[in-house]
């Protein structure tokens, strides 16, 4: 008995972003930079494919993937106005930091319709988010 690839597609695949038309086991754990001709990610009909295939659960990716870029943010804000609740504009860096920590959770989110950015983007965003959101509280 032969063993079938859990990634392996049959047929020619559709859709504006579609980079490869085989997928190989584990690429996402080597995929560090960026594929090639990610910028057709940013396009609106890159996930067309997607969206055919499953209407109701394109909704409930698109759900998660705002939950992803907003809940950062809106845990700081509770956290940083729970210390002062006055304000300052050290709250600016910690939001934009917050911010910065969902692009690289909306990036996970985004390998369920196969628009991973890579783990370069991930890991800056985790690390450039944290920075400013460590520096923002210190000085809050």
């Amino acid at each position: 008995m032969s063993k079938k690839s859990r990634g392996a597609r049959s047929g020619s695949p559709q859709g504006a972003a579609v980079l490869s038309q085989t997928s190989q086991k584990g690429k996402w754990a080597r995929q560090w930079g960026p594929p090639t001709g990610f910028s057709a990610y940013f396009d609106p009909r890159s996930d067309e494919d997607f969206r055919r295939a499953h209407p109701v659960g394109y909704g409930f990716l698109v759900a998660l993937g705002i939950a992803a870029l907003l809940l950062p943010c809106i845990a700081y804000s509770f956290f940083a106005f729970s210390r002062n609740p006055d304000g300052n504009a050290w709250l600016i860096p910690g939001w934009t930091g917050a911010f910065c920590i969902g692009i690289g959770l909306f990036n996970f989110v985004a390998i369920l319709i196969r628009q991973y950015l890579g783990h370069l983007v991930s890991v800056a965003s985790f690390l450039i988010g944290g920075i400013l959101v460590a520096v923002s509280l210190h000085f809050l």
